[in-house]
């Protein structure tokens, strides 16, 4: 903990984040989540941000979702402009009550949570957890708990991101162009990642968190394969070079009946690299089982 505890210092998110007209905050024990609500009373989607991205990267995909749904985004506690009152909140089970008590709070009928990357592991315990009105699962890029270890090993190959302290100042001096190599690096060739990275950077350079060293060091001591029975939907994007040798079925050992969609024009981020395939793809399973 004491790297959370390090993590904490450096990343003081300011009190007063960036405007935005769908955006609020949420409070909770032990944090300040802020989100992006479309409102209304359509049914709901849940996106958790997969860090280092923020609410603002999500204006296409809530172009392309909003007229017939009310899209819902999380920044992590302590990430982008959510800030947390006691470290203990960027542990992996701190962030999911955190993120729990956040969602509960919007009161909602039904929902279908969508969960990429490392936060696929957040999004699977939240169902497992019944404490939400989910009705369906959507996994992005989420891989099993040993794929998982590999591919952080991948991206941290000499493990100074791991070591407590040393992890922690690392990524606090480097985490502007540590955040742009990835984005770069992880969405397809072809896809021009100039505003991912440009809202990216401009959270980054006005305060927001991206405490990335203490979610290396502390969130695997809570991931799980999930093995869940719920309406599932796996999409994979087959241009992430960190995922090269990741194979998508290994998803299923948290959703073992799940259908299996592969992007293959997609690297990373296949909801925010091509919204209106991700759509397209994903419509009818919503439409399906929210309306069950």
């Amino acid at each position: 903990m004491i790297g959370a505890k390090f993590d904490r210092l450096l990343w003081r998110v300011p009190s007063t984040p960036p405007g935005h007209d769908q955006a609020r905050i949420i409070e909770t024990p032990s944090a300040s989540i802020r989100i992006r609500d479309t409102g209304g009373n359509k049914q709901a989607l849940i996106f958790l941000c997969d860090p280092p991205i923020t609410i603002e990267a999500y204006d296409q995909l809530i172009a392309c979702l909003e007229p017939n749904y009310r899209v819902v985004v999380l920044e992590l506690p302590a990430f982008g402009f959510s800030k947390i009152s006691n470290s203990s909140a960027l542990t992996y089970s701190g962030a999911l009550a955190e993120t729990e008590q956040a969602i509960s709070s919007l009161e909602l009928d039904a929902c279908v949570i969508f969960g990429p990357c490392i936060c696929g592991f957040l999004a699977t315990e939240l169902v497992a957890r019944g404490k939400l009105p989910v009705k369906g699962l959507v996994l992005m890029q989420t891989p099993d708990r040993a794929e998982m270890i590999s591919w952080v090993t991948r991206v941290d190959p000499k493990g100074y991101l791991r070591i407590p302290i040393l992890g922690q100042l690392l990524v606090r001096l480097t985490s502007r162009r540590m955040a742009k190599f990835w984005l770069k690096y992880a969405t397809a060739k072809e896809f021009d990642s100039t505003n991912l990275v440009t809202s990216s950077d401009r959270a980054l350079a006005q305060g927001g968190g991206y405490p990335l060293a203490t979610m290396l060091q502390l969130w695997s001591n809570g991931t799980k394969d999930a093995n869940l029975n719920v309406p599932s939907l796996v999409i994979w994007g087959k241009q992430d070079r960190s995922h090269k040798h990741t194979p998508p079925t290994s998803t299923c050992k948290h959703v073992p009946n799940a259908e299996i969609i592969e992007f293959s024009n997609c690297g990373h981020f296949t909801e925010l690299e091509q919204p209106a395939q991700f759509t397209l793809a994903v419509t009818p399973f919503v439409n399906e089982w929210l309306n069950r």
